[in-house]
């Protein structure tokens, strides 16, 4: 897995891609190789990464409320502010707000999380023999993920600038990163509870990107 992941951040140098074709690089690719590699049957593959029939919503309640805080720090942005209340203004705020959940929800939130918690993380926290050092390593891979983003997409203030784009890289994903991994960790490995955290993580900016969309 770390292998797979140290070719795929250099192949993100050259072509830096779209969230949908995440799911053949973060999703299917890597679960064909644990496959392969492992002899796990397609049945027993997501209950390997934390998908489990038994989640409840007791399972998801922590992920939630630390969600609702991170939304709270991303509104303490007075820019981010103004922009999220002037979607919800919208005639179709409401809407907006449905339409970006789901949107992150079926993108980000899961193939991410299938990876780097379902995979990396709980390889790692095995092979090390430490929840605190897969934890630990994970979040370092989800920084190292965005670097290549921070400094190649325009989008992006660190853009055509490295240093800043790790920096921008570590802000971006070190926080999160350790959230994700901490909930993922204490859940005792529900990948549906680090899934949730992620898109409630992800909700605002991207309910922002929709109405910057729409408009």
């Amino acid at each position: 897995m770390v292998i797979y992941f140290a070719v795929y951040v250099g192949y993100l140098f050259l072509r830096p891609e779209g969230e949908f074709l995440h799911w053949l690089t973060l999703v299917l690719l890597p679960l064909w190789g644990l496959r392969l590699l492992s002899g796990l049957s397609f049945r027993a593959l997501p209950r390997s990464l934390g998908l489990r029939r038994d989640t409840t919503l007791g399972d998801l309640r922590g992920a939630a409320v630390l969600g609702l805080g991170f939304q709270f720090l991303q509104l303490l942005n007075a820019r981010q502010r103004v922009e999220f209340l002037g979607a919800l203004v919208q005639p179709l705020g409401p809407l907006l707000l449905i339409l970006a959940f789901v949107l992150v929800l079926g993108t980000a939130a899961t193939t991410e999380e299938c990876f780097f918690r379902g995979l990396v993380q709980s390889r790692l926290a095995d092979f090390c023999h430490s929840e605190a050092a897969g934890l630990f390593l994970g979040m370092l891979a989800f920084v190292l993920y965005h670097v290549p983003y921070a400094y190649l997409n325009p989008a992006w203030p660190s853009a055509g600038n490295f240093p800043q784009a790790v920096q921008q890289a570590i802000s971006n994903g070190g926080m999160s990163g350790l959230a994700l991994g901490f909930v993922y960790w204490r859940s005792d490995r529900n990948l549906l509870a680090s899934i949730c955290l992620h898109a409630l993580i992800n909700w605002v900016p991207a309910t922002c990107l929709v109405a910057r969309l729409l408009a």
